[in-house]
């Protein structure tokens, strides 16, 4: 029979450094079943390779996608397969780019930087930026942390219980109180119904 091709003390030191059975194998010359036995009878566990991780971010995507690329070719550009960028479009929630005979159906960004710095500014999320300008917040989102804007969590209250109660009692409408406070009339719905008073159903004269 042939002498041991390597050594105990070699197959552990490989092991010490992370290589898998297959990596010592290689560098051993030796098969990685050859190895994998050996490891066994010494105890020692087998190492698991894990899947490298994302080669791209979202904001990457979101660009290529605004510049009117599709699955294909966002993939050809990021090095990954249009399979591994339809994932993460449709996780984004960005629809898919159609091209027909040339001809290049591209979606066009809904928005402008100084758009949403403004919005950022008064104190909008990123919620209720998408809601004002029709984009996705996924969208705002990406946008907002490439500009470096902190991010808003809920917005304080505009106004006080007692304030939708007392224009409540002057008999005036959701959208009335609504027009009064700076709110949405749904803002005043809402309220309104959390302390179970019944809408008014006539607008004042």
């Amino acid at each position: 029979m042939a002498g041991r091709l390597f050594t105990e003390q070699q197959l552990i030191k490989l092991h010490d450094q992370g290589f898998n059975d297959r990596e010592i194998g290689e560098k051993l010359g030796v098969t990685s079943q050859a190895v994998g036995h050996r490891r066994k009878r010494l105890g020692l566990k087998p190492i698991r390779k894990h899947r490298i991780g994302r080669l791209f971010t979202d904001q990457q995507l979101i660009e290529l996608h605004e510049q009117g690329f599709n699955d294909r070719e966002i993939g050809e550009k990021l090095g990954v397969s249009f399979g591994i960028v339809g994932f993460h479009r449709n996780r984004l929630r960005l629809k898919p780019i159609r091209k027909h005979r040339n001809k290049v159906y591209k979606r066009k960004r809904l928005f402008t930087d100084q758009q949403l710095i403004e919005l950022h500014e008064q104190r909008f999320n990123d919620r209720e930026i998408s809601e004002k300008i029709g984009a996705h917040q996924n969208t705002v989102s990406v946008h907002r942390r490439r500009l470096e804007l902190k991010v808003h969590g809920h917005r304080r209250r505009l106004f006080t219980d007692q304030q939708l109660i007392e224009l409540h009692e002057q008999g005036f409408n959701d959208r009335e109180i609504g027009e009064k406070l700076g709110v949405s009339g749904n803002a005043v719905c809402s309220r309104r119904k959390g302390l179970g008073l019944k809408p008014v159903s006539r607008a004042r004269s």
